[in-house]
């Protein structure tokens, strides 16, 4: 990557995949960067991609510019946070990128406001794949002039900054909506697909058919295309997280007195699967498990004939 980097640390909370990721790429881009992990093994990992990580949250954000955090979900981010606000230095800005609850991010953004810091909601789409290259999409949600400090920093990792609204929280809203979609619509496709299956219809075929036509979709074009019939179940996303995303942006409906009928049909579905034992598979798996749950054999990847 080209371009100097401001001369001033940054740190990223969570370095798993998507953390390891995004400071990989920030390494790589020249910045300077800390973080923390409870994982010994994510924190080797980091070493060895030039973090400088330290032994508690704290330690990784004392004097960082700009706090990034990259939590498995709201209640981690949670239990956190006032360890990384007490320790952020005056003026820090706080990149909040955890699949979270809207709610925890706002009172987190308020409590920022009331200590002098700044907190910018910032989850993404595109997995740790298009963090590593770069092209995430970030969907920010906060005042529009500090999307603009932080910018520069956000491009690094993310190909197309979309600023959802000025409030803390309506990033996180967009997301799991976002992702309730996608995980609705991969588990239509998957059981539609195995209904043709069970039918004696070739199954690539039939995505032939789905594709020239007016059920084409992300799931039938890329995901189980690039997955499913490769026998390559290496997205780095799990049945658990969607289940889980699903899962708020459901409680965000209930709040709101909305029965989604079918999206909640979508939820059940993953968490049928998360709680069958398959909530660390790749969420990609999906399709193959739903055609084994109707009773008919998922094909094996096709070999190039010599």
């Amino acid at each position: 990557m080209s371009g100097r980097a401001p001369d001033e640390w940054l740190a990223v909370v969570g370095l798993g995949r998507l953390g390891a990721a995004v400071a990989g790429r920030l390494v790589d881009a020249g910045y300077q960067v800390s973080g923390f992990d409870v994982s010994a093994a994510a924190t080797a990992h980091a070493d060895a991609m030039g973090v400088r990580t330290g032994d508690s949250c704290a330690a990784a954000v004392r004097g960082a510019a700009t706090v990034i955090t990259v939590l498995p979900d709201a209640t981690v981010v949670a239990s956190v946070a006032p360890e990384i606000l007490a320790a952020m230095e005056p003026d820090a800005c706080w990149l909040e990128m955890s699949s979270s609850h809207p709610e925890v991010t706002r009172a987190l953004a308020a409590d920022a406001e009331r200590r002098g810091l700044a907190l910018l909601d910032v989850p993404v789409a595109g997995g740790v794949a298009g963090a590593e290259r770069g092209v995430l999409t970030v969907m920010a949600a906060g005042p529009a002039p500090l999307l603009e400090r932080a910018r520069p920093v956000l491009e690094v990792f993310g190909k197309r900054i979309i600023h959802v609204s000025e409030r803390p929280g309506d990033g996180d809203i967009a997301k799991t909506i976002n992702n309730l979609l996608a995980a609705a619509n991969l588990a239509a496709a998957s059981e539609g697909l195995a209904l043709g299956l069970a039918e004696g219809l070739d199954v690539e075929v039939l995505l032939e058919v789905v594709n020239a036509g007016s059920g084409t979709s992300f799931a039938t074009t890329a995901q189980i295309p690039g997955f499913a019939l490769e026998g390559r179940y290496t997205a780095r996303f799990t049945v658990g997280q969607y289940a889980k995303d699903a899962q708020v942006a459901l409680d965000l409906a209930g709040r709101r007195g909305m029965n989604p009928a079918m999206l909640t049909r979508a939820r059940d579905l993953w968490q049928v699967l998360a709680d069958d034992g398959h909530a660390d598979d790749d969420y990609t798996r999906i399709t193959p498990l739903v055609a084994g749950a109707a009773g008919v054999e998922w094909p094996a990847p096709r070999t190039e004939e010599a």
